[in-house]
């Protein structure tokens, strides 16, 4: 098992969006929503059927952003090569670096001479073009994919290898995420990420290690790869498993690989987002594939507040989406900007002993 730690970021994200993004002020108060979206209120909310112990809750919001499928080879790179190194993230690296942490999915492998292709489903890229990414402000990658495993078991540790170097945390696995959790500790908060790979690994691979993590006191989240690519309905598959991980005791459930948005859940007062779409990419030959997610996942000791901000992923390079075009993203999808769903806040007595 993984044990990392990480940093506070000062900059309040929450304030960054409202204001910059959709100029909707500071939130105080009462918070506003366009007309055109639904407001959500907590009673709206399927209540918490059951106390999910804490061992401490944080002494201030922890702010942790989530995006989606990340991509660095075949027409990302082509692309790179064309314009330069910092051209795909260069106008989003400011909000990718205001939360506390910023968690995506590493589609891919590294190594020092990569595999360079302009079609074809194997990604590889160079240590260069991967520190890009860490430079931008992505803090902890999941490796629990099918291109994580593109040139066998010995890539996938020396790709491993070389994002910590780079200074990103690498956890989950293609075939035994149960072995690759990290973890981050977020003003009091501690934090666990699991990965599953639902092309490699059962759910039930991943209990225990739920188990486990929940029983320690930590905030589980789980990151899935799973799901049928290009449908913006999840899977029957999909909806048994997120559940099942949330009756073993996951705090959040944040999906990838479709590449493109998919269903958001509320289970049993446990978000779930199916699929958060591609972050960057070169799959431009699809309006869908050119738009996904981020989400801002804030957590205090009351509430766990999503923030759901579109992004447009286009030749290449991922631009926070303009406020109407986001607005109708939003819309079609069901989806406000803001959801605020209760806590609990039951002390774990186990982990204190």
């Amino acid at each position: 098992m993984l044990l990392f730690m990480f940093p506070t970021r000062s900059i309040a994200f929450m304030n960054l969006y409202l204001s910059c993004v959709f100029s909707l002020g500071a939130v105080l108060g009462t918070l506003v929503l366009p007309s055109f979206l639904p407001n959500v209120h907590i009673d709206d909310i399927l209540p918490i059927t059951a106390a999910k112990p804490i061992e401490t809750p944080p002494s201030k919001p922890a702010n942790l952003l989530f995006v989606g499928d990340i991509m660095l080879a075949r027409g990302v790179e082509w692309k790179i090569g064309k314009t330069n190194l910092d051209y795909p993230l260069s106008d989003i690296a400011d909000y990718l670096s205001a939360p506390d942490l910023t968690i995506g999915n590493f589609e891919g492998t590294i190594r020092e001479t990569p595999n360079q292709e302009l079609d074809g489903f194997t990604f590889d890229t160079t240590p260069e073009i991967a520190k890009m990414v860490a430079d931008a402000g992505i803090d902890i990658v999941s490796l629990s994919n099918n291109h994580s495993d593109n040139y066998g078991s010995a890539v996938v540790q020396s790709t491993r290898s070389t994002i910590a170097s780079l200074g990103m945390t690498p956890f989950g696995d293609p075939y035994a995420s149960k072995d690759f959790v990290g973890h981050a500790t977020i003003n009091g908060l501690s934090i666990s990420f699991i990965g599953f790979h639902a092309f490699g690994e059962e759910p039930e691979s991943i209990v225990d290690a739920i188990k486990a993590e929940k029983a320690a006191g930590n905030f589980v989240i789980v990151f899935p790869h799973w799901g049928n690519e290009y449908q913006d309905t999840p899977s029957i598959a999909q909806t048994d498993a997120a559940h099942l991980f949330i009756n073993s005791g996951a705090d959040a459930i944040i999906g990838a690989h479709p590449h493109v948005i998919q269903t958001y859940e509320n289970y049993k007062g446990v978000p779930i987002m199916y699929s958060l779409g591609n972050f960057l990419f070169d799959q431009d030959w699809s309006v869908p594939t050119q738009q996904g997610l981020t989400l801002n996942v804030s957590i205090d000791s009351q509430f766990l507040t999503l923030t759901f901000v579109p992004v447009d992923v286009v030749h290449a390079h991922t631009t926070v989406m303009n406020a109407d075009d986001a607005a109708n993203i939003l819309s079609a999808h069901n989806l406000p900007i803001i959801i605020k769903i209760p806590r609990a806040t039951t002390q774990n007595t186990q982990a204190q002993q």
